[in-house]
């Protein structure tokens, strides 16, 4: 809830744990590929766009 509190405040901390928290779920749902295919890999996919959303800065850029 830390982390999540800090990416709303612009803090840079919190998003390099949230990087971090999605990439240990990415890579756990790779273990999971072949029990659950489906599910393994639409949240891998969504691990991938929280890492991208969390490593661009785009907030502060004119349209």
């Amino acid at each position: 809830f830390a982390a999540g509190f800090g990416v709303m405040a612009g803090r840079l901390w919190a998003r390099i744990v949230g990087i971090a928290l999605a990439l240990l779920s990415a890579i756990v749902n790779l273990a999971f590929i072949a029990a659950y295919p489906l599910w393994a890999i639409v949240v891998i996919a969504v691990d991938i766009a929280v890492i991208y959303a969390l490593a661009t800065n785009r907030r502060g850029e004119p349209a």
